[in-house]
């Protein structure tokens, strides 16, 4: 791990007493000679074979702030796969409002004292907020998150730093196809609402630069407006508007504000955002129930359905969403001439930020904002990128307002769980926060077993190598213009690891090189 060596220690258990002493150190290694290795969360588990004898390898700590609660980083590096090389997704229209899939099965869950344990817990927040987001150590040392049988609680927490508030934002470790079709039910008893709340339940792809890989959102609003879904890509796909009409024909629906999903804020292009039944983030924390989505290559569904009405499918496990069109609340059917490669797998998301874009952005025109106090002449309304001066996040650190931001700030949760189509056996994917350290992956990643000369001031963006070959190499040149980057092919990564590992064994490994050879 970059910034660590190799080291003597007289056993396993100190081994990984070193590892939970280290900042961003996951995981540890240790040879039977004692030699002691720490990896981060983007190391692989690599099967070790030959002459050298046994490895003990594990997580930083076996034990947890809250029993029976693991506090470490996701253990699925092993099992999951990379989602670079799939196909591009296409539109297979159906002749009806039904989706492709009839019957859905239980593949993925989030419930009871291990709903924190698949999780990504991110700390880097790109929407110009007041929230301070926590990993998962602090989260559960400052009671952020609590899981439990009863319902698993995500909150915000206490004012830190300057104009700042603790937050959690989750990410999952995996990711899920929407060409081959999925099913994210979250099952809620409360959710967040309140001036300069912005909460959010939605997917996305994080393999490829916003807005490339896709997003979802199927619970989005900030202050005291109606929630809003919306889908996001970086191309011209239209929704098919004359069956968008028509399968979202009732009561209480709002007609379609954009059926290009095209996004490009500087741009004026904010997503398709279809017909829809809009309600208040108030209205859903006092009706809980079932908020869910099922997306497959012909559309995208998304239903509310009232705690008492939760249909016996559901409940089983065995759901059949195309029984479900009395809940029906959002409808996105994609036309299949312009819609192509709009989106690529999918890992969840569930956050609670703060003023920032959505919440602080609007302020002056927010009617409950003015019961605040926060005001002009008191502050700036809107001035985000100034948290010294902004009207919201003056709000959001005021000391005098901590029980009423924090008696609503919060999520209530029973379960989330994917559902993939029933009867087919589809490979476990990665997310890409996952796969790259909680990181956005820059768009293009390089290939494995290729280079690319890169300028000297260069802007970021295809300067990572894809997942599946290491972190690559930099080699630069005496003129100063830049520098070539190397990514090795996935088998000569391979073949790296397994020489660093025997050479691990014998304690002879080279520094330099173990930095190299233990991330993705």
């Amino acid at each position: 791990m970059a910034g660590t060596a190799l080291t003597k220690e007289p056993s396993a258990e100190k081994c990984q007493e070193r590892c939970a002493a280290t900042h961003g150190c996951h995981y540890f290694s240790y040879w039977h000679n004692g030699s002691c290795s720490l990896s981060s969360i983007r190391s692989y588990a690599l099967r070790v074979k030959g002459e050298h004898g046994t490895v003990v390898a594990g997580p930083r700590s076996c034990s947890t702030v809250v029993p029976s609660i693991k506090t470490n980083a996701p253990e699925l590096g092993a099992s999951l796969e990379e989602a670079m090389d799939i196909p591009s997704w296409r539109v297979h229209e159906t002749d009806d409002c039904e989706g492709r899939h009839k019957k859905y099965s239980l593949e993925w869950k989030a419930q009871g004292d291990t709903f924190f344990d698949e999780w990504q817990f991110l700390t880097k927040s790109y929407t110009h907020g007041s929230e301070w987001y926590l990993n998962r150590t602090e989260a559960f040392r400052l009671g952020l998150v609590r899981p439990s049988e009863s319902g698993s609680i995500l909150r915000v927490g206490d004012v830190t730093h300057f104009f700042k508030r603790h937050s959690v934002m989750l990410h999952s470790a995996q990711a899920w196809r929407p060409d081959k079709g999925f099913l994210v039910v979250m099952k809620y008893n409360h959710v967040p609402y309140g001036v300069g709340i912005w909460p959010s339940f939605w997917t996305v792809n994080s393999d490829y630069t916003w807005p490339m890989g896709g997003e979802m959102d199927i619970l989005e609003y900030a202050n005291d407006e109606a929630a809003r879904v919306s889908f996001h890509t970086d191309r011209n796909c239209h929704l098919n508007a004359k069956k968008m009409d028509a399968c979202m024909n009732k009561e209480g629906v709002t007609p379609a504000e954009a059926t290009n999903c095209n996004t490009n804020y500087p741009a004026n292009l904010m997503g398709c955002i279809p017909r829809q039944v809009k309600r208040t983030g108030k209205w859903y924390a006092e009706n809980p129930g079932v908020i869910a989505m099922a997306w497959d290559a012909s559309r995208i569904a998304v239903y509310h359905i009232p705690e008492a009405e939760i249909p016996a499918d559901l409940e089983s496990d065995e759901p059949e969403p195309n029984s479900w069109d009395r809940w029906l609340t959002a409808y996105l059917p994609f036309d299949a001439e312009t819609c192509f490669d709009i989106a690529k797998p999918q890992e969840i998301v569930l956050t609670v930020a703060l003023c920032g874009d959505a919440a602080g952005g609007p302020w002056a025109n927010v009617e409950s904002a003015k019961a605040t106090g926060w005001e002009p002449d008191y502050c700036w309304p809107g001035h985000i990128t100034e948290p010294a001066t902004d009207c919201c996040t003056k709000y959001m650190t005021d000391p005098d307002k901590e029980q009423q931001i924090k008696s609503t700030s919060y999520f209530d949760i029973d379960y989330v769980k994917v559902f993939e189509p029933a009867g087919e056996a589809l490979p476990k994917y990665a997310a890409g926060t996952f796969r790259n350290g909680g990181e956005n992956m820059n768009y293009p990643c390089l290939p494995c077993g290729s280079q690319v000369f890169l300028p000297s001031g260069q802007s970021s963006g295809g300067d990572k190598c894809c997942p599946g070959c290491g972190s690559g190499k930099m080699t630069w040149d005496d003129a100063g213009k830049g520098g070539t980057k190397i990514c090795p092919s996935k088998q000569e990564y391979l073949q790296m690891l397994r020489n660093i590992t025997d050479a691990m064994a014998r304690g002879s490994a080279d520094d330099a090189e173990l930095v190299l050879g233990s991330e993705s």
